[in-house]
């Protein structure tokens, strides 16, 4: 981008409103692909509006029951202080010569006569409607991810749920087999989904949606033999604005990694570029081939790339890979409404969270420095990648 063009914070307000001169529309979609933390402001920047918006539309909604009660019932009557309404009088016949001037002002202003009854349970039916308007916007807004694309019809994360059920027993003494001991079940979810190697020495990347709020962490991989191995893990950063996790293994029984093979691509990917990812819908790792078929992702989103590709539940947090073997983006949902369009999070917001993660630790992961695998078939690049492709439960 040139630099004799100054993009202000004022020119990404005009930039959503549609009135950014077109000399800098390419100059500001320029920097939101070469300046990582341009980018992170705008996306801030847009979720700010569509935080406000939802607000702004459930402030609108409460004006119009308001109104609509006025229109069927009146106003509501305001409960006055004891003391305005004259009743800390002792006397009580003036008590009761000053309510009944009120009942007499009330029946001349309105010819019709509502019971207490109907007047409460007309309130009562506004005050509950409002209160489901109210939490189902706080819902919306504490979604993981991106909450535009959350929000939106037809938009669906491929986090994979199962049921769960975990018993506690009280003391088991095999001596006692056979005495009545308590058992006490509760059910819990736990969520399946992908994650993949982004370091040798056991860090992974992952979206937030799939971790947050967890409970427990396990990554599963498989052996030659066909054997699940688990290892404990933790969120150690995440984002909810672009939907990405980074994950460390906790386990002492982890071993570092083999040299990572693949690595991350610098440049976005193009409109038409094939592509395939590696990820979990079943017990198995599985491949899916696809095409690019948008730079943005749903609604326009600038962080995401659209997909042309069948995906699952299950995918969420695959990588995906061009014919290089690099890395572009990161699987986070599928449109149900369109049979076959997927939708992920572009590679340099998960270098812009990796980077922030080695600032604040003053510390540089073991990440990839060569392709090992570029000049490879794609069933020997799978061959090689697969194995730093893991499997994710997590139990909230």
């Amino acid at each position: 981008m040139s630099n004799d063009i100054n993009i202000s914070d004022l020119d990404i307000e005009k930039y959503f409103d549609g009135e950014l001169p077109k000399e800098k529309i390419a100059a500001f979609e320029e920097k939101v692909v070469n300046d990582a933390l341009f980018a992170r402001e705008v996306r801030e920047h847009r979720q700010m509006r569509l935080d406000l918006s939802i607000i702004r539309e459930r402030h609108t909604l409460s004006q119009l029951m308001d109104q609509i009660h006025e229109q069927e019932y009146g106003k509501i009557p305001k409960l006055m202080p004891e003391k305005e309404q004259g009743l800390e009088s002792e006397n009580p016949k003036a008590m009761e010569q000053s309510l009944t001037s009120q009942n007499e002002n009330e029946t001349q202003r309105s010819n019709r006569v509502i019971s207490f009854k109907t007047f409460y349970l007309s309130v009562g039916a506004a005050a509950t409607l409002a209160a489901l308007i109210t939490l189902g916007s706080v819902w919306i807004l504490n979604q993981p991810g991106d909450s535009a694309n959350t929000a939106a019809s037809g938009y669906q994360d491929l986090l994979m749920e199962e049921s769960q059920e975990k018993r506690a027993d009280s003391s088991s003494d095999r001596t006692d087999r056979h005495e009545d001991r308590k058992v006490v079940s509760s059910v819990s979810k736990k969520y399946v989904a992908t994650a993949f190697a982004i370091a040798k020495d056991g860090y992974f990347v992952t979206n937030n949606h799939v971790v947050e709020d967890c409970s427990n962490l396990k990554l599963k991989t498989k052996t030659e033999d066909g054997k699940w191995v688990d290892f404990e893990a933790k969120v150690i950063l995440n984002d909810t604005v672009s939907d990405l996790a980074l994950v460390q293994v906790m386990d002492s029984t982890f071993t570092e990694l083999g040299v990572l093979p693949f690595t991350f691509s610098s440049k976005g990917a193009q409109m038409g570029q094939d592509v395939f990812t590696l990820g979990y819908p079943k017990k198995d790792v599985v491949m899916e081939p696809g095409t690019i078929s948008s730079t943005t992702g749903l609604d326009g989103d600038t962080t995401a790339y659209q997909l042309a590709m069948s995906l699952n539940t299950g995918n969420s947090g695959g990588p995906i890979f061009n014919t290089k073997g690099e890395v572009v983006a990161v699987v986070k949902g599928k449109h149900n409404g369109k049979e076959g369009t997927g939708y992920a999070v572009r590679v340099e917001y998960m270098l812009d969270l990796i980077e922030e993660f080695e600032t604040e630790n003053s510390i540089r992961l073991k990440k990839p420095r060569y392709n090992q695998i570029q000049y490879k078939s794609r069933v020997n690049q799978i061959n090689h990648i697969r194995q730093f492709v893991f499997l994710v439960e997590a139990v909230k």
